[in-house]
């Protein structure tokens, strides 16, 4: 799938399951009122005490993101800042897991890939990079990609560059070496290199620690285990996309319960929209990752936060022939979106969804110029929008 059309389908299944006809909508002189009153209105890059005492309690805080926006990457950098001296020390982002040693590296400063960088949201991993620089080791915050290895990724040619880099420096390649001489060009030939490879990691696992070490044996484990997951996941991506959205949403999961629960300090993870609802989407039957983490996770214990990030108008970025998005086109004056910029123009809103009338089903949302009524405090507890973002070139 083209990565325009995804981005449409994000915004489509952001909120496709919200109740529709739902009889009644509330009206402009009840919401403003609400939202005059709750919101709070602040400019990047500083993060207000009120926002900041609002997250803290929370074992985990997800912010779940329009995609590819330039004021979010400052937004997150000034939010992990914040956060950290109440105790968050981990980030955990929709990145494909075989990134993750280049990541980590990059996070402590690039010893083993000085010329390597992320092709997106560089801007909120440079911001981790420089605050760990100011940090005592132990106290430095840590970055874990939790996604599989999809196509829109580069899916099996990267994961097999990114292992190949990764033994590059180590003693040896050990079983990998054989794993990377084997022709890897369709699931039929990947899956059973993949499992020759993963029992050869078993058989030799004392050996294999002896030499690279603890924290790179389990890398490299946790590498290949995504990676046999997500083999099947891109075979069924065209063909059988609802079954695929479940099978990765199952991998998210369970990656998001292993780093919290390895960690004793709080959880910030960065997501689509998508991700972070708490409640599920009409015509899929699927647990996202937001409504088990708050309902089902027994390693949070409902200890979470979901965020809805918007933005009330979006600049196209540079070259790109999509026109601006407004969120005012076509929305009526009582839309939450559109009460939310014209109460607070030119200014970065957050609004707690505290109010009873959140949960009313009368509330209108303006989606990529669709309006959804909705009670919008079944999918998150609260929403973030930028009055301005601009949409960051796409490699």
């Amino acid at each position: 799938m083209k990565r325009d059309a995804q981005l449409r389908l994000i915004g489509v299944l952001t909120l496709a399951g919200f109740p529709a006809g739902c009889g009644f909508e509330v009206p402009l002189e009840q919401l403003a009122p609400i939202v005059e009153r709750d919101a709070v209105a602040f400019d990047l890059p500083t993060v207000p005490e009120t926002v900041l005492d609002r997250l803290a309690p929370y074992r985990v805080v997800v912010v779940g993101e329009t995609h590819f926006l330039e004021e979010h990457d400052t937004f997150m950098t000034a939010l992990l800042r914040a956060l950290h001296a109440r105790g968050f020390r981990q980030l955990l982002v929709e990145w494909p897991s075989y990134a993750n040693w280049v990541l980590e590296d990059f996070i402590g400063g690039s010893a083993l890939e000085p010329g390597w960088q992320p092709t997106l949201a560089l801007g909120m991993f440079e911001g981790v990079r420089d605050f760990n620089a100011t940090l005592a080791e132990a106290e430095r915050m840590r970055v874990h990609g939790i996604d599989v290895n999809l196509t829109e990724y580069g899916g099996a040619a990267q994961f097999r560059s990114s292992l190949a880099g990764l033994v590059g420096h180590l003693p040896s390649a050990g079983p990998v070496a054989a794993f990377l001489q084997g022709s890897y060009g369709s699931p039929a030939t990947q899956t059973p290199l993949l499992a020759t490879l993963r029992t050869a990691l078993d058989r030799d696992a004392a050996a294999l620690r002896a030499s690279w070490g603890e924290h790179w044996y389990a890398t490299i484990v946790e590498m290949v285990d995504v990676e046999i997951r997500s083999v099947d996941i891109r075979a069924h991506r065209e063909s059988d996309y609802d079954r695929s959205v479940r099978m990765r949403e199952e991998v998210i999961k369970e990656l998001a319960d292993t780093r919290i629960a390895a960690s004793s300090y709080g959880t910030v993870i960065n997501i689509g929209s998508t991700h972070a609802q708490k409640s599920r989407l009409f015509g899929t039957n699927i647990e996202w990752l937001g409504d088990h983490l708050v309902h089902r996770s027994t390693v949070v214990n409902g200890s979470a936060f979901m965020i809805f990030v918007t933005a009330a108008y979006i600049q196209p970025a540079p070259g790109s022939t999509a026109p601006p998005y407004d969120v005012r086109n076509a929305s009526p004056p009582n839309e939450l979106l559109r009460v939310m910029v014209e109460a607070f123009p030119d200014r970065t809103v957050f609004l707690p969804l505290d109010d009873p009338v959140f949960a009313s089903g009368g509330i209108l949302l303006n989606v990529e110029e669709t309006i959804y009524p909705c009670e919008p405090v079944e999918q998150y507890d609260a929403v973030l929008q930028y009055a301005l973002a601009h949409r960051v070139p796409l490699p």
